[in-house]
């Protein structure tokens, strides 16, 4: 027998698990899917993570193996499935940094859990307890359960404590007697009337957030349910049966994630009825903007106002326009629309309209073009001067200068993602794009942040193709013609039977399906300036860039800067860093002194000698401090904080500060009282006074608010939280 056949039930389902989810995995990624926080990437981090976690939690794998196993699926899958060889180096690396992540964020998310479980309070407990065991889901049927103590009990006895492993329940119940004489304690203790009122009314009240807390913590820090619902059965002392957590909790869970756009694939809104409609009574548009950009004699053949057809708009109004024929570009594939103008000149007769028609002219500001539905363009437009009818026979012109700037930065998106290809590897592929006049974004599958030398080769490699002034070609050909020819399709973008294949030169360097208006040659391009490199989504990177005049202006922008710089430093070119970096150490040291004075100031107002009303109070033997401090930040107040604590010796130390209209606390307790006097909960009872939330250890918790008006009145409640714990 191998390995897996002496497993036990449980090991073997997370064997399965693991293989099942690996296999899942590589594909995914080697298709250009990444671990993410949305869609596709969400469900692929939920999958890893699952599999992660089976391992460490059922076989002992507390070592980075998830990668080992994804490289395992790739050897055995590799002949059949080339791309997985080719994407071999990026899939190990990608699963090893998820892997690593969320190890990270397991050990934050379980600090996270025993945080959010300290800051149950006994009403909590037994609002639990009560609708747990009560074994029904509506406060109604548990009244009438508290109502009937000969229930109770009998509910007790025949209650099913075998699986109870705290051994403090333990003693507990062996101190009644055994489960027999607890039932009967529980039975006359209900059978006190005030006690039974005052447990309905616990039940009745709403439960505290904490169960939003947990979900957050499973979908934020992926910390399981299961290994959540054992910690709070230890915190709750009870059984919690897994059908009834579970319900709930996946319940809380759809709310967290119908707030936002975690898990969610996008898809298109619904088609406006009034789209169709045009649709439906064949209304249609030519497209003649690859190779023009005015069309003459192009027909209104219907326009849309307020959702509605209608014949006219006149001056001032606002609508969509469809033409017969367009140079119009709608929107697409990341292409912005086109503006331009569409005019009429109806007093003259050259067979648009009759000798009788002697309207003023009209000019029309068209400002977007987009197409819901193919084969219809629709113009948004406003009228600045005269009427548009139904039926006009007018000009389309297109902004040539804007439409040039777009061709420019479209064109320099297809050698920008051939370009990372050959910087960063094969792995590069394209998530989404934006092309317009006055720059262009590109979104790519990536693990990190571009050195600044990676940068610097993109850029090159982008630059000599546009210096050496390739030919840009477009061919239309069959999409299953098209993908043998090796052209680069984009994962989730739909295309017809006939498409358009957009190549620079030959098609080595780049060759992908565009529906896109391009430049001529690549020199037309001007230059490419990457100008910044961020981060959109877990493994997707975001470069934004110019071209043509937009660089050049830049250039020249930079230029100004730097002379700008030397004339304030006072110093040459070659010298500008260390100037920079000088300044920088100046500012440092003066911001340093500059604390350092605070500090001594803030810690002079709290001497335990002064006669100024900020010396501590005593309550119950134990001094307290809860003042305000100005002028510190967040690393200051714990700085003070400590420094008071150390000067007190035993005591409480509450500080709180206020803000730009927020307002944060630090709690501090000496080790000696931190079984008496816990930090956490005075954060807890105070934050909700300033419309806030906190929580922390028993020896420092730390919280903040919304409401600084109610700064004074929540330090001042410390003191009392401080008496009623000590109370």
């Amino acid at each position: 027998m191998g390995t897996y056949e002496n497993f036990d039930e449980q090991k073997q389902f997370a064997c399965r698990v693991i293989a099942d989810h690996a296999r899942t995995t590589a594909f995914a990624i080697a298709d250009g899917i990444l671990p993410g926080n949305e869609g596709r990437n969400y469900v692929l981090r939920k999958i890893m993570r699952r599999a992660i976690y089976h391992g460490r939690e059922h076989l002992g794998l507390n070592e980075l193996f998830f990668y080992k196993v994804c490289d395992f699926v790739v050897e055995q899958m590799k002949d059949a499935y080339p791309e997985l060889e080719t994407q071999r180096e990026f899939i190990g690396k990608m699963v090893r940094l998820e892997e690593e992540r969320f190890g990270n964020t397991l050990t934050v998310g379980l600090k996270k859990l025993d945080e959010v479980l300290s800051g149950l309070t006994d009403k909590y407990k037994f609002n639990i307890w009560g609708r747990i065991d009560s074994g029904e889901k509506s406060v109604e049927g548990f009244k009438e359960f508290m109502n009937n103590p000969e229930l109770i009990a009998e509910s007790f006895k025949n209650l099913d404590l075998t699986e109870f492993q705290s051994e403090e329940s333990k003693k507990a119940l062996e101190s009644f007697g055994g489960q027999e004489g607890f039932a009967d304690f529980v039975k006359n203790m209900f059978q006190d009337q005030e006690f039974t009122k005052n447990a309905v009314s616990m039940i009745e009240s709403p439960p505290p957030p904490m169960i939003d807390d947990l979900a957050r913590l499973y979908d934020t820090y992926g910390v399981p349910k299961d290994l959540i619902r054992l910690k709070l059965e230890e915190k709750l002392k009870v059984l919690i049966p897994e059908d009834f957590f579970e319900t709930n909790f996946n319940e809380v869970l759809e709310q967290l994630q119908s707030q936002g756009n975690i898990g969610k694939t996008h898809q298109n809104e619904k088609i406006n009825p009034i789209y169709k409609s045009l649709e439906e009574t064949a209304v249609k548009s030519n497209f003649h903007g690859y190779d023009m950009t005015k069309v003459e004699d192009a027909k209104v053949i219907a326009i849309v106002k307020d959702d509605e057809r209608v014949d006219e708009l006149a001056s001032g109004d606002e609508g969509l326009i469809v033409l017969d024929e367009t140079p119009f570009y709608a929107e697409s594939g990341g292409q912005v629309g086109d503006r331009g103008t569409i005019s009429g000149q109806w007093s003259v007769v050259s067979g648009q309209k009759e000798a009788t028609d002697h309207r003023p002219p009209t000019t029309v500001h068209v400002f977007d073009t987009f197409a819901p539905i193919a084969g219809i363009v629709l113009h948004k437009s406003k009228v600045k001067s005269g009427s548009i009818k139904v039926g006009d026979v007018v000009t389309a012109t297109v902004d040539e200068k804007k439409r040039d700037a777009t061709r420019r930065n479209h064109t320099a998106t297809h050698l920008a993602h051939a370009a990372l290809k050959e910087v960063l590897g094969t792995h590069v592929k394209q998530g989404g794009s934006v092309v317009a006049p006055q720059f262009l974004r590109f979104d790519f599958t990536h693990y990190q942040p571009l050195t600044s030398e990676e940068i610097t080769e993109v850029e090159d490699l982008v630059n000599r193709y546009i210096l050496e002034n390739h030919p840009v070609s477009t061919n239309v050909m069959g999409i299953e013609d098209a993908m043998r020819s090796g052209a680069v399709a984009l994962f989730g973008e739909k295309y017809g039977s006939d498409v358009r294949v957009l190549s620079v030169g030959g098609g080595e360097f780049s060759m992908e399906l565009c529906g896109g208006t391009h430049v001529r040659a690549t020199g037309d391009i001007g230059s490419f300036k990457i100008v910044s490199d961020e981060s959109v989504a877990s493994g997707v990177r975001r470069i934004r860039a110019i071209t043509g005049f937009d660089a050049f202006e830049r250039f020249r922008e930079d230029e100004k800067l730097i002379d700008k710089s030397l004339s304030f430093l006072k110093t040459q070119r070659d010298q500008l860093p260390s100037a920079i970096e000088k300044l920088q150490e100046e500012l440092k040291r003066a911001k340093r002194e500059n604390d350092e004075l605070k500090m001594k100031i803030a810690t002079g107002a709290f001497r335990e000698d002064s006669s100024n009303g900020d010396e501590a109070r005593e309550i119950s033997g134990i001094k307290v401090i809860a003042k305000t401090v100005e002028g510190l930040d967040k690393g200051g107040m714990r700085h003070l904080s400590d420094t008071l604590l150390a000067k007190m010796k035993s005591g409480v130390v509450v500080l709180g500060r206020a803000e730009d209209d927020k307002v944060s606390f630090i709690v501090r307790v000496s080790d000696d009282l931190t079984d008496r006097v816990k930090a956490g909960r005075i954060v807890q009872e105070i934050a909700p006074i300033v419309a806030g939330r906190g929580g922390g250890k028993p020896d420092m918790a730390e919280g903040g608010g919304t409401d600084a008006s109610k700064l004074t009145e929540a330090l001042e409640a410390s003191y009392k939280s401080v008496e009623q714990m000590l109370g």
